[in-house]
């Protein structure tokens, strides 16, 4: 693989791992302005957000099996 290709590839798992990371901290903060009670929660926007974060890991791991499967 290109050093250019590597490059955006190792910037497209970096920002699906960022955006992994601000979908949990969303998560974990409406768990806190719920008390703590995960009950609570809106279930439409929490089935969301569980999207999303799964989507993000799934794209990470997808990104780094490529990396890993053109020898970088």
């Amino acid at each position: 693989m290109t050093p250019l290709g590597l490059l955006i590839l190792k910037a497209m798992r970096f920002g699906a791992q960022g955006a992994a990371l601000f979908v949990a901290l969303v998560i974990g903060i409406e768990i806190w302005k719920a008390g703590g009670d995960v009950t609570a929660l809106e279930p439409g926007f929490t089935i969301v957000l569980a999207v999303l974060l799964v989507a993000a890991l799934w794209l990470a791991r997808s990104i780094g099996r490529e990396m890993a499967r053109n020898g970088s």
